[in-house]
């Protein structure tokens, strides 16, 4: 019993502390387009074109240490 309790506190004060700087946004359908190579396409909104190969290159950067001061 006391190992269930402290599961349930310990899950209770990661998603506390995770939900004090976390924000959600909801994308409308139209901000969110699959493209293929060569199609032509309207964007309704300003913005960026991310190729699968940059989301992939950023997903899957390693962080270098850095010099915080």
């Amino acid at each position: 019993m006391t190992r269930i309790r402290t599961m349930i506190l310990a899950s209770f004060w990661i998603l506390s502390a995770g939900c004090a700087n976390t924000s959600v946004y909801v994308l409308d359908q139209a901000e969110l387009i699959r493209v293929k190579v060569n199609q032509n396409i309207t964007a309704k909104y300003d913005g960026w074109l991310l190729s699968d190969r940059a989301v992939d290159r950023v997903m899957n950067a390693k962080i270098k240490g850095v010099n915080l001061e």
